[in-house]
């Protein structure tokens, strides 16, 4: 039989938690039969956002989705938890932003969780969009054997239905549709398909670009720890290099989205966006919020 695992969050960061091993029991700690007052399981429908340009947030304020609007149709990232979400969310926010969901030509899913890939399968059926994702995250997904999870609607992963066609994603390539390049990355450590994200945008038509780390809870063994490790210092090399100057999260309690998309929803054109940071800001962001805590969890199994 296989095992079914609740999302909840360590203590030490917040984002969903990776799947831990069939063999691994769960333990007391992370076992909760009522989820209600966990971020993740928030789910309250955020007012759609405009964060940039031609950037924007749909979605709960526990797991959302962006939308990324080029002169040849949308980038959609994540497709949150099930079929229902991406039909009755999703879509309806992208109208409410004045978008067209039939211009969906890419769905790029972050990473094999069900909070992400769960809305896949009706975008792809309905839009005939094409669904980006890295090889790993593909073959988990479809995995019989693969844990499963269960979502804040008593819904489990594995009676998901899912998407049946996929383009695989490598290591930096580079997505391009109209003036718009999202360069990937692929960033093992919250889980073993885990990529990450690097969008060129602009904010009152000045440049910008705009990182998506691939997943901040933290994984469950030594092991991983020290791979997420890696992929953090990669990853914040990467967008140091290429002048990230913004951080978002598709789980919007992160980095304080929300607060920021509230005040964007009140912004003038003459503010300044909340979202934008100085390189020694968006640093400070990886070591305090992300690398104190796997350094630490990694010293804990010694």
């Amino acid at each position: 039989m296989k095992n079914i695992i609740l999302l909840v969050f360590t203590v030490l960061i917040l984002g969903c938690n990776s799947k831990k091993k069939k063999e691994e029991p769960i333990s007391n700690s992370h076992e909760k039969n009522d989820l209600s007052d966990s971020p993740l399981f928030n789910t309250e429908i955020v007012e759609p956002t405009k964060l940039f340009d031609n950037i924007y947030f749909v979605g709960y304020g526990g797991v959302g989705a962006f939308i990324v609007n080029t002169t040849q149709g949308i980038i959609l990232i994540d497709a949150m938890w099930t079929n229902d979400d991406a039909k009755n969310v999703i879509i309806p926010g992208i109208e409410k932003l004045g978008l067209n969901p039939k211009d969906i030509k890419y769905l790029l899913v972050t990473h094999e969780h069900a909070d992400h890939y769960g809305g896949a399968n009706y975008i792809e059926k309905t839009y005939k969009s094409k669904i980006l994702m890295s090889e790993v995250a593909w073959n988990s997904i479809h995995d019989p054997n693969a844990l499963v999870l269960v979502d804040p609607f008593g819904n489990k992963s594995s009676d998901l239905p899912l998407p049946q066609s996929y383009q695989k994603v490598v290591d930096k390539e580079i997505i391009s549709l109209g003036e718009t390049n999202i360069k990937v990355l692929l960033t093992p450590g919250h889980t073993k398909g885990a990529i990450s994200l690097v969008i060129n945008t602009t904010d009152n038509n000045i440049d910008h670009d705009v990182s998506i780390w691939g997943g901040t809870g933290l994984p469950n063994t030594l092991e991983e720890n020290k791979k997420y490790l890696k992929s953090l210092n990669y990853f914040e090399s990467f967008a140091i290099k290429n002048g990230v100057d913004a951080q978002i999260s598709n789980h919007p309690f992160v980095n304080n989205l929300l607060d920021d998309m509230k005040l964007l929803r009140l912004r003038k054109s003459t503010e300044k966006n909340p979202l934008i940071l100085t390189t020694e800001e968006f640093k400070r962001n990886i070591d305090t919020a992300l690398r104190k805590s796997v350094i630490e969890k990694i010293n804990s199994y010694q």
